[in-house]
This record gives C-alpha cells, structure tokens and sequence, in this order.
C-alpha cells in the first residue's frame, strides 16, 4: 500500500482507512506473536488467551474483617427468552431483537430481518387467538414467568426509535411507506385510557407505563421494577431500514433518553431508568457511528462519557434523575484465529480462550484476542474505565450489563465463565446483570449462576457482603469471598481451577476472629454441570488447610465458624445470614442437584426509588434496604416480592481476587521474554502508523498544489 501511494504523488489516503490498517498489522503482529515460543512459561499466547499453561499450586488468602462491600442480588438475572428450568436467579429483563418496534397496544412487532422483514405477532403466538390483541401482553408474559419461578425483579424495554408496527401483515416492502408503522410518542399530554385507542396510528410511552403501573402496581409496591431505553439503538438502521433510514446520531440519542426518561419518572418515579442498552466496543466508543463521532471526538474519551454528562444535564433541568443505571451489553468479542468470535466456537481453541475472556472486565494486564480490543485498549478493562466515566460525568449513577455471554452453554468452559463474570461483577460492585446465553444447552451456564444462588438446591446462596480474597495473581484460578452482613462465620468461598489437565493444590488461609472447624464443598466439573456435595470432609487447624482442586471445576465451600466476631466495620444495610456446615474434599456426587431442584423463594423487598428523597438531579440515591429489593435506587419500607433464595444485598464490591492482591502481591504470570516481545512489535506498528501518516500529508499537500 505505501509503494502503491508513493508512485502516485496524487493519492490521498482517507485517515480512518490508514487507523483501520494500522489496527489491523497490530493485530496480525500480536496473533503472530502468540505462536512464537519463549522459554520458561511457554509462549506469548499465555498473554493472549491462545494456550495457557497449568499451574500446580496456589496460596489463597481470605482476610474475612477486611474489604466488606455490599454485593448486589440482581446481578444474578437472566434474559427472559431463555428456559428457567432448574435455575434459580433474582432478575428477569424483556430480551428480543424485535423490541424496539413492539406495539404494546397490539402486541404486533416487526421481524427486525432488516430488508426481508415483516410484521405479525410472534411476540404473543404461544396465546391462544382471542387474547393475542389484549394490551401489553408480552409484558404480561413476563410477569407471569417472574411469578412462576420466583423472580422478585422484573425489566420491560420502552420503544424508542420512533416507530412501531402497525399490522401483522408479513412482509414489509419499501414501497410500502409510512402506513405499516405507527408512530411512538413519549408523552401523550392527555388523558390515559385503560383500552388504548389502536386506531390513532399513535403509541404513547407515558400512557404504556401508566397501564403497567395500574395493572401491576408501582416499582415501590412491587410492580415493574425498571424500564430500559429501548434496546441497542446503533442498530436500528440495520435492522428495521424501513423506519429508521439512517444511523441515529450521538445528539438524537441523547435528546430521545433524556425525553423518554422524563416520561417514565413523571408516571412511576419509583422505577430505575436503564440506558442506553448499547452493545459492544466499537458501539461504547462511537455508537457505530464514526462521521457522526467526529464532532464530540476531541472533547470525550468515548461515546459513554458523552452520554453520561447529556443525561446529567438533562436530570438537572428536569430537577430529578433521569438516569439510574448505565447499561450496556457485551457478548464477548474474542476471535480465533480465522478471526471467528469463539462465543459460538465449540473447539479448544475457542474454549480454553472463554476461560480467560472475563478477565477484560477488570483485567489491565489481559489483552482480548479481538482487533476492536486492541484498536481500543486505553478503554480496557471495561468495569474500571466504566467506573471512572461514571465518576467524572454522571456520579451516583449504577453500572448494569443487562446481557453478557461469553458463550460454551453445554460446555464447562461457559460454566466457568459465568462463574467467574459474577464473582467480578459483586467484587466490583456492579448493579445488575442478565445472562443472555446464545446456545440451546445451556446446562453449565445455569450452573454457574445457581453455584451461587442455590448451590444444595434448598436456597443456600454465595453471601450478601464481598471481603478480601487473594489467590497470588494465578491466572488459571479465580477466588471470591462473602459473609452475611458482618457474620464472619457465615463465610463462603468460591473456587474455580481453570487447568485443563492438572490438580490444583491450594492452601488457604483465612484471617478472622472467628474460629473454622469444617467446610462443606460443592461442585460441578467437566462430567456434569449438575452441582454435587462432596462426601467427605474438610478438616480446619488453625484457619488453615490445603485443598486439591481437579481440572476444570468449579467449587463452593461452606464454612462452619465458631465465636461471633464483633466486627468494626458496620455495612450501609442489614441482612440475613445463612448457616454452614462440614465437608469435604473432592466431589462426590451426593443427593443435592441444583439443577433438578425446586426455586427456593426467599423475601425481598422491592427494588425501587424513593419519590420522596429521590427528587435532585445530580445526587447518589441511597440504596434500598440489604435485605434484595426488587429494582430501583432507594428505600427503606416496600412491600416483599414472592422469591428467590435468601440473598440480600446492594451494589458495590471488592477487587477481583486475580486482579487485586493485597497491594504488595500484585503479580502476574507474564514472561519477561513475553513483554519484550510485545514491546517491540507494538513499536514497529507504531513507527508504520506514523510512517504512513507523515507520507500521507506529504502527499496531500503534494495534490493540493
């Protein structure tokens, strides 16, 4: 290419295709570099997530008094187009790629197959025909399947592109024009009717969250819990071109967000606002939409600071908070290498790469097998830099990841990815999170959610408060603790080794007041995703023992403490605390099978915002009492929603065990050799990039004269 413009003088090379190249050469140079072999700890990849070698032992150390933080109980949700069966979770959220143009008037929805779409009611077809054009029964449907299985916290999606179908006529030709939709306003400025007027050619979002608020109560008694802000708008314009003909704009989202949003509050102030539901980097940069980013470029790091002061302004002209909770989605990006994402990958490659790919959720030292990421690695890891936009534009705001996947439902590998991703997700204090598995088996995805919210199949659940855990940086195992309140003899520990072949010896440590004697283990593992208890017995001396963890297994040892501990740190919110008790070692399938248990019920207080407290624009709304709410930011006093395993809790957690060892045992298992490597092939990209950019302004002040 650059001999190509230098024998023509009168090329101008466009700058973007020059960052997209220079990307791409990184990339070739990073994947080349993952096969090249170095001495000690095996290759490059053992950066990369390509072939990571075993460890042998690890030491852990769980200090109980120290780094309590709140753990959320709804960061264990699931997407509701998915089976419930055997799981056991305490938040359920709308999830269809044809949301964005439902009609809750009718229930009729467009197929969203961008220019083969069509219109008809295959929301509401499992119905039997006489009630298919009752008022938002799609939503009904969810609320039936919450009280069906339990759920205290339930999510509807708002329109929001401007449009939604207006017949169940099948296919939507361009011809067509403007008569197969109707048109979505957020405010009716008019009275609402129980029976929605279908005849108007108008749908009205204010007078959708009245109807919900009157059938099912408000987000404080109970009802709808939060309303998220359409769902990922960057792709409108590819799904449905017949009503949104072009990519929305970065200022048009902004402006729909803040408007929608006061809509929501003025109906129901007690319910969260979610937004903006976008998914993926390139969208968390630019909202895939780079012409239009250029403008805001110089001023914002990405798309999600911009958004986050817009709401900011927004919420202090309305005099309240527009915003509760930043979402966003993310479904790994990680590729093989034919550049496949490994989210449906089936093959080594792709599952020994889904082991490591949480570790881009907190992981600074972790680089993602993927352009995108490595295009955009000063935004990487994602919670911390998330955190830190929250921070600087939009404080007290929430983080949620309404979808996250990181694939391998039927696999261990997508086991312990999910076990993992939520072990973060309450160490780094993350509100709410739904899995949205892509796969029809998904066995071990359940497993990795139940392992904490019901592991003996009686609601025994993974504690209410993180404390401090530390397995030396190891890589190929993760470590999370948790307590009842301050109950350090209510201490959980959840193990994961991630060797594919070898045992694992950890020895443990815990410091605490309280005395240990025995801890029960239960597991799941490469033989079966069903969550088993170990036969025999773990023996504690002096808070210490040595435990040998087999390959690919994930572990939940529960503690049986003596001597209550006065503890000096006393947590923001009170809660239950759940008991111990002994056992063992190795896992031995036993009696208890999450899988084919019955959903324990717990009480929960709806998670709400307090109308009363919760009327200032900028400020932190205070979290809902520990004991788990049903959704939104603040209160003390709401009605119990039926469910779920005891599980209390609020947002906020510790540092990732891996990620965070106490501060003089950060270390991580990167070769020197590894470093050096990638050093020098980033500089060499580097010097190309400049190289071209330089010949390229040569060039065109060259073709300018």
């Amino acid at each position: 290419m650059i001999r190509r413009f230098l024998k023509n003088p009168d090329m101008v090379v466009n700058k973007r295709l020059l960052k997209k190249s220079a990307a791409f050469l990184c990339a070739c140079c990073i994947f080349t570099a993952a096969g090249l072999p170095f001495p000690g700890e095996g290759s490059v990849s053992a950066v990369f997530g390509t072939s990571y070698m075993d460890t042998d032992s690890i030491s852990v150390k769980i200090d109980v008094s120290a780094g309590h933080k709140p753990i959320s109980p709804y960061i264990y949700g699931i997407n509701s187009e998915t089976s419930f069966s055997g799981l056991t979770v305490n938040a359920i959220k709308q999830s269809d790629p044809r949301l964005s143009s439902y009609n809750w008037e009718t229930n009729f929805s467009n197929s969203a197959e961008g220019e083969n779409s069509s219109n008809d009611n295959a929301l509401v077809k499992s119905y039997p025909a006489d009630r298919q054009r009752e008022p938002a029964l799609y939503t009904d449907n969810l609320v039936s399947k919450a009280k069906r299985y339990g759920i205290p916290s339930r999510y509807v999606t708002l329109q929001m592109m401007g449009m939604t179908a207006a017949d169940s006529a099948g296919t939507v030709y361009p011809s067509d024009g403007a008569e197969r939709w109707d048109q979505v306003f957020f405010r009716k400025h008019d009275s609402f009717s129980s029976e929605p007027d279908i005849a108007d050619g108008a749908v009205y979002m204010d007078e959708y969250v009245s109807f919900l608020a009157n059938k099912y109560g408000y987000a404080v008694d109970g009802g709808i819990n939060g309303y998220f802000l359409d769902n990922e708008p960057e792709n409108w314009s590819e799904l449905y071109p017949a009503a949104a003909t072009r990519k929305i704009t970065s200022d048009e989202l902004v402006e729909r967000s803040a408007e929608l949003a006061e809509a929501v509050k003025l109906i129901d102030p007690t319910a969260l606002v979610y937004g903006p539901s976008i998914s993926g980097i390139e969208a968390f940069i630019n909202l895939k939409n780079p012409d239009d980013w250029d403008k805001h470029a110089q001023e914002y790091s990405w798309f999600i600071d911009y958004y986050l002061m817009g709401m900011k302004r927004a919420s202090e002209a309305a005099g309240t908070r527009l915003l509760d909770v930043l979402d966003i989605h993310y479904h790994t990006e990680a590729t093989n290498g034919l550049l496949e994402t490994v989210i449906n990958g089936t093959d080594n490659f792709s599952n020994n790469t889904r082991l490591q790919a949480p570790r881009i959720l907190w992981d600074s030292t972790y680089t993602e097998n993927s352009t995108i990421a490595i295009m955009h690695n000063q935004h990487i890891p994602l919670i911390p830099t998330l955190e830190a936009s929250i921070n600087m534009y939009y404080p007290g705001t929430k983080l949620s990841f309404s979808e996250y996947n990181f694939g391998g439902g039927g696999h261990i590998s997508g086991g312990i990815a999910v076990a993992d991703t939520l072990g973060i997700f309450g160490e780094y204090g993350v509100h709410m999170a739904c899995l949205k598995p892509n796969s029809e088996d998904t066995s071990y995805q359940k497993s990795g959610i139940n392992i904490y919210t019901n592991y003996d199949g009686n609601g025994g659940s993974f504690g209410n408060t993180s404390v401090r855990s530390d397995n030396g940086g190891d890589i190929m195992s993760s470590v999370y603790a948790s307590i009842d309140g301050d109950d350090e003899t209510s201490l959980k520990v959840l193990l994961i080794n991630k060797n594919q072949t070898t045992v694992k010896s950890a020895d443990i440590r815990i410091s605490s007041d309280a005395e240990f004697e025995s801890a029960e283990v239960y597991s799941f593992n490469e033989e079966s995703a069903k969550i088993v208890l170990s036969d025999e017995e773990i023996e504690i001396a002096d808070n210490r023992f040595s435990f040998e963890m087999e390959p690919l297994t994930v572990y939940m040892l529960v503690f049986s403490g003596t001597a209550e501990i006065i503890s000096e740190y006393v947590p923001e919110e009170t809660t239950q605390t759940t008991e111990s008790d002994t056992q063992t070692d190795t896992a031995v399938p036993s009696e208890t099978t999450v899988s084919e248990s019955v959903t324990v019920s717990s009480v929960f207080t709806p998670e709400h915002v307090d109308a009363e407290t919760y009327s200032t624009a900028g400020t932190t709304a205070t979290e809902t009492e520990r004991p788990p709410e049903s959704e939104s930011a603040e209160s003390s006093s709401a009605v119990p929603a039926e469910t779920d395993d005891g599980e209390p809790g609020s947002s906020d957690g510790t540092l990732p065990d891996e990620s965070e060892p106490p501060d003089d045992e950060e270390e991580k298992s990167v070769p020197k050799a590894v470093k050096a490597a990638v050093i020098i092939l980033t500089a060499g990209v580097v010097l190309t990039m400049i190289y071209i950019i330089v010949q390229d302004r040569a060039l065109s002040r060259k073709s300018g004269k």
